[in-house]
């Protein structure tokens, strides 16, 4: 284990430690949210994670603001995004806002009611 996940780990522990039953429940039950949303952004929301294979060229044009993605992607993944009630992504290929997110918090609150 890692200094970070150690590190992580104590702070969960002092954290359970101060709960009431109650709190330690509502406290569950958001981390319970928080990692589906996360599973869910990635299925509903793949172009968000493109840029971690770009090259370096690839950084580079978007750090320029410049998509490396194709048009013709873009467009169908723009599509897609308005469909779901999302933004669409900036100039870079990159999102512009927390939408996505809050679809994904969303539907993982759904799941689990």
């Amino acid at each position: 284990m890692n200094k970070a996940k150690k590190e992580e780990a104590r702070k969960l522990r002092e954290a359970y430690e101060n709960l009431s039953q109650e709190e330690l429940q509502e406290f569950e039950q958001q981390r319970r949210i928080e990692a589906l949303a996360k599973e869910i952004h990635s299925e509903l929301f793949p172009e968000e994670y493109d840029h971690m294979m770009d090259s370096n060229s690839d950084a580079k044009d978007r750090r320029r603001g410049i998509n490396p993605m194709s048009a013709d992607y873009t467009a169908k993944v723009n599509a897609r995004r308005e469909g779901l009630g999302v933004s669409p992504l900036g100039d870079n290929g990159m999102p512009i806002d927390k939408s996505s997110w809050e679809v994904a918090r969303a539907e993982a609150k759904r799941r689990l009611k």
